[in-house]
């Protein structure tokens, strides 16, 4: 996690606590452990209760991040990360794998419709079975060839989630 993220934390953690309860929580290794337990208590109430007591004085938005209308995944699962253990780590990983494997999807459909679009009906646009028979140099065909082994299974795994328009 790199300095910005743990900043986002920080600034969280701060908003919605305050001093008196930043100084218990330093105070708590040097107790004992009855005392740890009560106080920890008391220290997770105070922050829920001035934190109810700050949306009711505050109604409006706390983070600029919750404007746009979709989070840029890409950094939003490294910012996750440290939190995780061993295997929500992989499963966020495989998460990242599959949303870049449907943008890339979705970037070949595009181009091939572009390719299409460029070649014109007139240059034997003939499709026999949904499969494009035309001696252009740039086919679906030619793409799924230059992927990988994985990147293959991952497209005609998206094919059945983006049907053709």
């Amino acid at each position: 996690m790199d300095e910005k993220d743990q900043d986002h934390v920080l600034a969280f953690d701060t908003l919605f606590t305050t001093n008196q309860v930043q100084i218990i929580k330093c105070l708590l290794p040097y107790l004992d452990y009855e005392t740890q337990k009560h106080l920890a208590i008391m220290i997770k109430y105070q922050e829920l209760k001035y934190t109810i007591s700050y949306f009711q004085n505050h109604p409006y938005q706390i983070c600029s991040c919750a404007k746009t209308d979709q989070p840029d995944i890409h950094k939003l699962l490294p910012t996750l990360l440290p939190y995780c253990s061993q295997p929500q780590k992989e499963m966020l990983k495989q998460v990242e794998q599959i949303f870049s494997a449907m943008e890339m999807y979705q970037e070949m459909s595009q181009m091939m419709e572009l390719m299409k679009d460029v070649k014109g009906p007139e240059n034997g646009d003939s499709s026999e079975g949904g499969k494009n028979t035309s001696s252009s140099p740039f086919s679906m065909d030619m793409l799924m060839n230059i992927l990988g082994p994985e990147q293959k299974e991952m497209i005609d795994m998206l094919k059945g989630v983006f049907p053709n328009e």
